[in-house]
């Protein structure tokens, strides 16, 4: 269910996507109850609230409430739908009656019109009746409104979380049951997680003595200096395949050797002169070796955590198949431009993972290393600007015109939740986890 809601309002937004004019208003009503909803959900988990998240939260809460009755309809019970539906069959009757009595008295024409405004009258009647009766008043929903105070005394509402006991459940019993010979398994289970919790305390000990900057070696007395600064991890190449040349490259990707090489050499004199260079004659870089890559590790901060990262896992297959499945090359963040740029996306570009190469400049000396990712980056459709109702940016293949790049890892800054709209078009999802919420949407 929780993953659900990170997905559900790009899958609503990709389902209600060409309304027509009777449901426009109710398509937006839905997709604005959404997006409230899941803006609430997020902005809710974050571990540390200003004032300013505060009264997002309750902007958020504000929103939904205005705008949820339009699910009233499916909150309906089975009594509900019988009660509905009998009111229906009789009112039906009534005017069927009606109708027989005044048919000798109107024309074709007159009785159609009198049909449709008779199902009319009747649709208003059921929505009426749905909508006095349905309500959204159980516990869930009144537990919403108290998380914006809660979170003003309490800093954090991780408490309401359900996953707590579960996955207790799951470490406290499960796992010390299986790791037991099931003779006096109660014993044994409270052994192993006594154990597991006290060495736990001892590594969280290791990790405030690694902080402050000294940590004590064994029982000696001795004190050693650590440094006490976090740095981002690097970006790692993974699972490399082979070592050839750029036409190698090209004929296992599928991809004009023509067209790799020319961004080959835009790539080049974009290149910072202090770095080393690769060669801009064609003859020579052809021939420099390549090493292909079909998966690149990226750090990403686990929001709000500063020096505590996840690792975002981009994989790149090229035309083969992955685990039995079809190929598989995954959307990513590609920063192409300066952050006060490029509307509310600030410099940022959403591409698919075409290659992944290591190159070696081995005509220097001072032989460098350019990791690299061969990326067709999409254009925003709706001037790259969050619309108000849905929040998700629409992309699509430009129709003139290559859209191919290729990039330094160090550009690539996270995965990508998109989903197909429409032929050469995608929905960018931005509820997708914290980090994305946070630092793009």
């Amino acid at each position: 269910m929780h993953n659900l809601g990170r997905c559900i309002s790009a899958i609503l937004t990709f389902a209600l996507r060409n309304p027509d004019s009777s449901h426009s208003h109710d398509f937006k009503s839905a997709l604005k109850c959404v997006s409230a909803l899941d803006d609430f959900s997020l902005m809710a988990e974050y571990r540390s609230h200003t004032p300013d998240t505060h009264v997002y939260m309750e902007r958020y809460l504000q929103t939904f409430d205005r705008t949820k009755d339009i699910f009233l309809e499916f909150r309906s019970s089975k009594a509900m739908h019988a009660e509905t539906n009998r009111q229906d069959w009789d009112l039906r009757e009534i005017m069927a009656n009606q109708r027989a009595n005044e048919a000798r008295y109107n024309t074709a024409t007159k009785r159609r019109q009198q049909v449709d405004q008779e199902s009319l009258a009747r649709a208003n009647l059921r929505a009426d009746l749905i909508r006095r009766e349905n309500h959204f008043n159980f516990i869930k929903m009144y537990y919403l409104s108290h998380f914006a105070s809660d979170v003003q005394h309490f800093c954090s509402i991780s408490i309401y979380s359900t996953e707590i006991g579960e996955l207790a459940h799951k470490e406290q019993i499960k796992d010390g049951y299986q790791k037991s010979n099931k003779n006096e398994a109660a014993r044994q289970i409270l052994s192993q997680y006594g154990h597991q919790y006290a060495l736990g305390i001892r590594l969280q000990t290791i990790e405030v003595l690694l902080q402050t900057g000294m940590i004590m070696v064994g029982n000696s007395g001795m004190e050693m200096p650590t440094s006490s600064s976090h740095s981002a991890p690097r970006r790692k190449l993974k699972r490399r395949t082979n070592i050839g040349m750029l036409s190698e490259l090209c004929r296992a990707h599928e991809i004009e050797y023509c067209d790799i090489m020319e961004e080959m050499l835009s790539f080049i004199k974009q290149t910072a002169a202090n770095d080393p260079r690769l060669p801009a004659h064609l003859t020579e870089l052809g021939l420099h070796p390549v090493e292909r890559f079909i998966q690149l590790e990226i750090p990403v901060s686990d929001f709000p955590e500063a020096d505590v990262f996840q690792f975002h896992r981009a994989r790149c297959t090229g035309t083969k198949a992955f685990c039995n499945g079809g190929a598989r090359n995954n959307w990513v963040w590609v920063q192409t431009g300066r952050e006060e740029s490029y509307g509310n996306l600030r410099g940022l570009a959403v591409a698919r993972v075409l290659a992944l190469s290591k190159i070696r400049n081995v005509l220097r000396k001072a032989a460098g290393v350019h990791r690299l990712a061969l990326v067709p980056v999409l254009d925003p459709i709706n001037h790259n600007k969050f619309p108000l109702t849905s929040g998700h940016i629409r992309l699509g293949k430009l129709s003139t015109g290559r859209d191919m790049r290729i990039v330094g890892i160090g550009a690539v800054i996270g995965q990508a939740h998109v989903i197909p709209s429409e032929e050469r078009q995608w929905i960018v999802n931005p509820w997708i986890d914290l980090w994305t919420f946070n630092d793009i949407y």
